[in-house]
């Protein structure tokens, strides 16, 4: 099992196309289930998450729940989507801050090797 634990900060109104780019599991080395986990700091910001593997989109506009501790994600109440990618598939995680206000945004993703 690989994983990758990612922080954002999620400036108001900001926008990252692939919050993965340049991590060393960004491909796939072999066929594996990826599940991704998310959560944001605060208590009245909006972050949204598109997930896709390849060209493959798995989930779009997905609602990253907000966490006020500064700890998580929680894999046992944090599960934004689970999926199932072949070698050499892109992960890509866009996100976007759509609150107007700063939210720390934080990421765990889970890769299991089939």
């Amino acid at each position: 099992m690989s994983l990758m634990r990612l922080n954002w900060a999620g400036t108001a109104s900001s926008t990252i196309n692939n919050l993965v780019a340049g991590e060393k599991f960004e491909f796939l080395s072999r066929n594996s289930v990826i599940k991704v986990y998310a959560c944001a700091d605060t208590a009245t910001g909006a972050v949204e998450a598109d997930f896709s593997l390849g060209n493959v989109i798995v989930g779009d506009n997905l609602v990253i729940p907000l966490h006020t501790a500064t700890l998580g994600p929680e894999r046992d109440k944090h599960l934004l989507a689970r999926a199932i990618g072949r070698a050499g598939d892109r992960i890509q995680l866009r996100m976007r801050e759509t609150g107007a206000v700063n939210t720390p945004t934080r990421v765990l993703i889970e890769i299991d090797e089939i």
